[in-house]
């Protein structure tokens, strides 16, 4: 029997849905938030299209499904999409009085100042400072909450807002490189300072050098961004704050695609906390005034992958073993050992975090001689095991 012309139910035709995304005129968006938007699209079965490409227009052959954008609720664009009753998520910066037009994905930058206060705390460091620019534009709520928390550790935070004017490329630097020098001569030593970008941060770090200071041990420095090409080429290996980029982008395609299929919109904007501090050199110092303590920490640091022992240590310092151990309960509180597993124990979180390395050949990198006993430490001071915190349960 010949069963082609059997009735069948007609084949639905599906239409992808077409999703727009707009950035703000000379802004593209960082590679990572990019990636991440274009791999949800995949996920969502969209067509995604940059309006960069139709010179800001939305096309006039297909009504879009749904849209990204950087505009503001009043703008434009914004108002175009709501005539048309489209549903759009902005990736902004900062809150806007009119965010219950247009859900909003926002950095949490209030969260970053915190996060970076608390890294030059958890160094010890006693004082700390921001070096920002004229007008604070994004970027004071940040300072605000760096402060506050500084204050609620008991560190003395300075600033230095930097001076902006008509001069232009060697003057300008010249002028800048002078004030930053004459602002850090007086600031109490050692101190951390953040920045408000990873480029600020390794320009900061050659004017330190400038006016006769080493960076990490007089001046650490903490940027913003973790941009490897600023990060891994700065005069000092830069330590950065991860501000989830990708994260960005990847909570905005999912709200957008809950208000596609009907749902509500958020009552305020989603919040995206930076993942963590990548630890370089610039800050991987502990601040300690015993010069006996201060170099048996950077030898310690600088051989975690080795067998070292107390001895070792001590002997690099260039005293006995005993006054080592009285040195470093007096100044940091635990003993040499104590004090190498905190470090090797810091250092894989950092690997964990910004790497792919397999946890087996992390643990010679850090000096553990088993998997076994990594896997043990990493527990008894976390409470989860390396791959629950590399999965972000923690």
């Amino acid at each position: 029997m010949d069963h082609r012309n059997v009735d069948r139910p007609a084949i639905k035709r599906r239409d992808r849905p077409l999703v727009v995304l707009s950035t703000r005129e000379g802004r593209a968006l960082d590679d990572a938030t990019g990636h991440a938007i274009a791999e949800q699209a995949r996920a969502f079965g969209w067509d995604l299209l940059n309006l960069r490409f139709t010179n800001g227009s939305l096309p006039d052959d297909r009504k879009p499904s749904g849209a990204l954008i950087q505009s503001l609720p009043t703008e434009p664009l914004a108002r175009r999409l709501r005539t048309l009753g489209c549903p759009a998520v902005r990736l902004g910066k900062l809150p806007h009085p009119k965010d219950d037009l247009l859900p909003a994905v926002l950095p949490d930058f209030i969260a970053t100042g915190r996060l970076a206060a608390d890294h030059f705390a958890e160094r010890r460091f006693r004082h700390v400072a921001y070096v920002g620019r004229k007008p604070w534009a994004l970027l004071k709520s940040m300072y605000d909450a760096y402060r506050e928390r500084a204050e609620e550790l008991e560190c003395g935070c300075h600033l230095l807002r930097l001076r902006t004017g008509p001069e232009k490329g060697t003057e300008k630097y010249d002028i800048r490189a002078r004030q930053v020098g004459e602002w850090l001569i007086k600031l109490p030593k050692p101190v951390g300072i953040l920045a408000f970008n990873d480029s600020e941060a390794a320009t900061l770090c050659t004017m330190i050098r400038r006016a006769g200071l080493t960076v990490p041990e007089d001046v650490a420095v903490l940027g913003l961004g973790n941009s490897l090409l600023n990060c891994e080429m700065a005069p000092v290996a830069l330590s950065s704050i991860d501000p989830s980029l990708d994260e960005w982008g990847r909570q905005a395609a999912r709200l957008l695609d809950r208000l596609m299929r009907g749902e509500p919109a958020p009552a305020s904007p989603v919040m995206i906390p930076p993942r963590g501090v990548v630890a370089r050199r610039s800050t991987d110092v502990l601040a300690v005034e015993d010069p006996t303590v201060a170099r048996a920490m950077r030898f310690m640091w600088d051989h975690l992958d080795q067998n070292v022992s107390v001895e070792d240590v001590a002997l690099q310092a260039g005293v006995a073993r005993r006054q080592l151990e009285r040195a470093f309960r007096q100044h940091i509180k635990r003993g040499v050992n104590a004090e190498l597993r905190r470090k090797r124990l810091e250092r894989c979180c950092e690997l964990l975090r910004s790497t792919e390395i397999t946890i087996s050949d992390i643990a010679p990198m850090i000096g553990f001689r088993s998997n076994d006993y990594l896997h043990a430490s990493f527990k008894q001071a976390f409470g989860v095991t390396p791959r629950q915190y590399r999965l972000g349960k923690r």
